[in-house]
């Protein structure tokens, strides 16, 4: 991922649910920003049901105020965006990767369940490995949770972004994930709070990068990571939350999920989230 460059092609795989609508709205309007090309991918039967049911880029752009001619092909053209509508068959998570291994995608918007302990996405709990296999940048957002897009509006709300951090992953990984968010966004003021769990002689120390309206301040609390940055999630209320992750490091995390998959189960608010390859 380039830290400086916008996204152009977002993906955001749909199972047609209308708890689903807030992570269409969030990947439409992180389209909009970047004027990129959305591509919309749902599993199932392929008839014309099936695509009738599929988001509705143009009434959404209208009811945010941001198409009015009845055709909208020329203002969708001003915007920027590009829109593409897919079905594949068979497996939701399998027809994801099948996608992502064949086209290029700068970021991924997943709709995810929070249920029975676990995160369901298309009927499964699919949202994990998909995004710990990704090699892009991949933003969860649960159908319960309050995001940072407003569905009615398209209004955006992000002033509050918690990225825990520790030395491994990487924690400059995470901060340049957030600033590149940030700045997709055009996001002028935010306060980040980057949070270590432990003891504060070995919180790792970074340096974000400085824009007029971002605050950066480190919280140290001691602490197991999941339930530190839950009781801070839910004390702060963040807009978002930003975590790298290594995928599943031995068999402790192969059998309960890796830390951010733990947080993700539990989370209220959205989570963008990328998996670092080893070198």
């Amino acid at each position: 991922m380039n830290p400086t460059a916008e996204p152009r092609r977002i993906l955001h795989p749909t199972n047609l649910e209308a708890a689903a609508t807030g992570a269409f709205a969030h990947a439409l309007r992180l389209a909009v920003s970047a004027r990129a090309t959305l591509t919309l991918l749902h599993a199932g039967e392929e008839d014309d049901r099936t695509m009738g049911a599929m988001p509705q880029v143009r009434e959404t752009l209208r009811t945010w105020g941001l198409l009015r001619s009845a055709d909208g092909a020329q203002e969708l053209k001003d915007l920027g965006l590009g829109v593409r509508k897919l079905l594949a068959s068979g497996d939701p998570v399998q027809a994801c990767a099948d996608y992502l291994e064949e086209h290029r995608c700068d970021l991924v918007v997943l709709h995810t369940h929070q249920r029975e302990g676990g995160a369901a996405w298309l009927g499964g709990r699919g949202a994990e490995p998909v995004a710990r296999e990704a090699q892009q940048p991949v933003l969860i957002v649960p159908g319960g949770a309050q995001g940072f897009v407003d569905p009615a509006t398209g209004a955006l709300r992000l002033q509050r972004i918690l990225v825990p951090i520790d030395k491994a992953p990487a924690p400059d990984a995470a901060v340049l994930l957030t600033a590149w968010l940030l700045e997709t966004l055009a996001v002028e003021d935010a306060e980040v709070m980057l949070l270590h769990a432990g003891r504060e002689d070995r919180a790792p120390r970074v340096q974000p990068p400085q824009r007029p309206g971002w605050q950066w301040h480190l919280n140290v609390q001691e602490g197991e990571a999941v339930e530190t940055i839950l009781r801070v999630e839910r004390a702060w209320q963040p807009h978002l939350v930003v975590m790298t992750t290594q995928g599943h490091d031995g068999i402790l995390d192969a059998l309960r999920g890796s830390t951010t998959e733990r947080v993700l189960r539990q989370i209220r608010c959205p989570l963008l989230t990328r998996t670092l390859k080893p070198d």
